[in-house]
């Protein structure tokens, strides 16, 4: 049988004498409201995460709490309330108390009798494929999972799919029996055919217990992704497996060694639209283009014999039933046209590369390397590589090295041509005849803020230019002027007269886009500066 789902065992024993207090609800550890436990039924009634199975004893058939009031010994499996409550959700209710109101006296009995078995088992009796004959006649049969988590499973036909009670809690302080918590009410098959109950494991049951899916459920939970996996009704999901992570990871090449990688919101968005790429709308399957989860995404689905393949991806599984869809196993990522785009990004320039190989911007790029900007200018917005309140320097700096850099929160930049740069050395006069003239640092300060002047955030190519202001990095604006009778545009600086135009436009690059102008832009700073020198050489 499968396991599928794993918590810790706490083996607590607590004293007669200790036991003062109620339940914490906070935690859910077990806490009495009486300090003498005479029987199994006094453990039962005097816990308050147990509530629901004490009730559900007093609603059975037959006289149960009596019983367990008897010499004994016993063996109690005590479902929490929690375990109650899922119950009522699969057959249908809103609570365990509209379940109690409503099930059959005599079902609920056989149920109950279901989780007794007669003679004391405590934890170290309870070991590896162990029968346990229960009183209602079914048995129950154990299971160590590999963190040594005790595990109790119901005889169902399905033994594949029996998702196993957890034992979360041992008291063996009862003179009667031992009461271990467990977190699933126990079902024999007669049961949950009564109760027309799908014992399925979620499509999300499936993946997290799958030793070979760690890398999807990873995934899904970093995009937020696991509550629409849960609530999924008919779908059918293809499970890229570890191995199909590590090819996606290897394509995306050396700032990708793991899904920490993703880390700015618009990578993890991306990210969460992969995985809805393998999301197929539907589970009644036939060949041609399939819907998926990402709206106006196909995947290509293919008849091979008696069943089909997906893309370029070959499968691994055959076809599993869950209660909300069916999963598949696939041997590759499936990548949606956005992911695809995102690669030929990666293997495109970034903006300070494309300043480096124009000839005609030299002096930009001298510019860049005086300021210390030459390095952030890869991708001068974004925020993944501002440092954390409590990140330390060297952590920081190793995060932050350029071969770190990511590409998604792109930058428009309009670089002014050498001419353009010349023109600014000689109205600043005979002291600059070069960027090492700019060797203050107030002057490089200044130098820096120019060039910020001409960068703004957000990829905005020449036929989405408009009139109007845009912010620059340096916060001040520019402004994009409309020339009258065209339907090009001029960029306007704090000058308010000899306006920039574009000589070459939508130059791209994986993290946006530069044009290239024929006049540096200078923001107030700048001409308050060259004024001051201006007035200098007349004094």
């Amino acid at each position: 049988m499968t396991k599928f789902r794993t918590l810790r065992v706490f083996l607590m024993v607590f004293s007669v004498c200790a036991l003062s207090s109620c339940e914490n609800e906070d935690d859910g550890t077990p806490r009495y409201a009486v300090t003498e436990i005479n029987s199994v039924n006094d453990v039962i009634n005097s816990n308050g995460s147990l509530s629901s199975l004490k009730a559900s004893l007093t609603v059975a058939s037959g006289d149960l709490t009596t019983t367990l009031e008897g010499s004994g010994p016993f063996t109690i499996f005590a479902p929490s309330n929690e375990a109650f409550s899922a119950l009522a959700k699969e057959a249908g209710y809103e609570s365990s108390a509209a379940l109690l109101a409503n099930i059959d006296p005599a079902l609920l009995s056989t149920i109950l009798t279901y989780h007794v078995v007669a003679g004391a088992n405590g934890t170290d009796a309870l070991t590896q494929d162990k029968m346990l004959a229960t009183v209602m006649g079914d048995e129950l049969s154990v299971n160590i999972d590999t963190d040594s988590n005790i595990e109790i499973l119901d005889a169902t036909e399905l033994p594949q799919t029996s998702t196993a009670a957890i034992v979360s809690f041992s008291n063996p302080s009862a003179p009667n029996g031992i009461v271990h918590f467990i977190d699933k009410v126990l079902l024999p098959q007669s049961v949950i055919e009564t109760l027309s109950i799908d014992i399925r494991p979620s499509i999300l049951d499936w993946a997290t217990n799958d030793e070979d899916l760690k890398t999807l459920v990873s995934a899904l939970k970093k995009t937020g992704l696991v509550d629409t996996v849960s609530k999924l009704d008919s779908a059918t999901v293809l499970a890229p497996n570890d191995e199909a992570f590590e090819g996606l990871l290897e394509m995306l090449g050396d700032d990708y060694d793991s899904l920490d990688d993703f880390d700015n919101a618009t990578e993890i968005a991306l990210l969460g639209n992969i995985l809805k790429y393998h999301v197929l709308t539907s589970n009644d399957l036939m060949a041609g283009e399939a819907e998926t989860a990402f709206e106006d995404n196909t995947v290509s689905v293919v008849a091979d014999g008696e069943g089909y393949t997906f893309g370029d991806a070959e499968t691994v599984s055959a076809v599993t039933e869950a209660k909300n869809g069916n999963f598949q196993i696939i041997d590759k990522v499936l990548l949606p046209q956005a992911a695809s785009d995102f690669l030929d990004l990666l293997n495109s320039e970034d903006l300070a590369t494309l300043v480096t190989r124009e000839s005609n911007l030299s002096i930009m790029e001298e510019a860049l390397i005086a300021t210390e900007l030459n390095t952030p200018f890869v991708d001068i917005t974004n925020e993944s590589f501002v440092q954390g309140e409590n990140e330390k320097d060297d952590a920081f700096q190793k995060r932050s090295a350029p071969k770190n850099f990511t590409y998604f929160k792109p930058a428009t930049v309009f670089v002014p041509t050498n001419t353009a740069f010349q023109e600014l050395l000689n109205a600043l006069g005979d002291d600059y005849n070069s960027i090492e003239d700019f060797d203050t640092d107030e002057e490089k300060a200044l130098l820096q803020e120019i060039l910020l002047f001409h960068v703004v955030e957000g990829k905005v190519e020449s036929d989405n230019l408009t009139e109007g202001n845009l912010t620059t990095v340096a916060k001040s604006d520019i402004s994009i002027i409309s020339v009258v009778g065209t339907d090009t545009f001029v960029i306007g600086d704090a000058t308010n007269n000899v306006n920039a135009n574009i000589v070459a436009s939508d130059q791209t690059a994986r993290n946006g886009v530069a044009h290239f102008i024929d006049k540096v832009l200078l923001p107030k700073n700048a001409i308050a500066f060259i004024n001051a020198l201006n007035q200098d050489t007349i004094d």
